[in-house]
């Protein structure tokens, strides 16, 4: 097992994040509140992939908002989750 002091360095290789992607893809991930599918951002993957890092590492990424929705739980309470 390899230990990564620095996350941000881990954020920064394009290689995690395609690998990241990958996994992401397998689990057949649903779009976020910007409605981009797997699909579309796959379709131009290593450009996407760059823009992320060069974003990252002049530090202008801006995430985008996180959707909240609520879940029933044992149908007593709601619980929230993030997508």
């Amino acid at each position: 097992m390899r230990i990564f002091y620095s996350l941000y360095d881990r954020l920064l290789d394009r290689r995690a994040l395609a690998l990241a992607f990958e996994k992401v893809r397998r689990a057949s991930g649903a779009p976020g509140v910007d409605g981009q599918t797997i699909s579309d951002f796959e379709s131009c993957l290593l450009e996407e992939l760059n823009r992320l890092v060069i974003e990252l590492r002049t530090k202008t990424y801006q995430p985008q908002s996180v959707r909240r929705v609520t879940i029933p739980k044992f149908g007593q309470w709601l619980a929230p989750i993030f997508e």
